[in-house]
């Protein structure tokens, strides 16, 4: 027999915001990895044109930009497991009594 639970709205709002910080955490994520590749590429360069003052410098501020992406995405990723923690609590105490 199947039992049908109705969330309030308080296990909405949870859940709702539950949903952005990982949203948020996903779009954190993209944009590190997007800074990554761009890391590499022009690691590359540079390995190839190891003169070439402009290109250290941009490979520079590339990596400072990934370092600060990685903790943006490591921030949301924390977020995103309080939210859920939030929302998987407050559901154990009202409806996952219930149910």
């Amino acid at each position: 027999m199947k039992q049908s639970v109705m969330e309030g709205p308080a296990l909405v709002a949870f859940r709702l915001s539950e949903e952005q910080a990982a949203g948020r955490y996903l779009a954190a994520r993209r944009e590190m990895l997007r800074l990554r590749s761009q890391v590499t590429a022009i690691g590359r360069l540079v390995s190839q044109y190891p003169r070439r003052l402009d290109y250290r410098a941009s490979l520079k501020a590339a990596a400072t930009a990934h370092g600060a992406a990685v903790q943006r995405a490591e921030l949301a990723y924390q977020r995103w497991q309080q939210a859920q923690l939030r929302s998987d609590s407050y559901w154990t105490e009202t409806a996952g009594r219930a149910a």
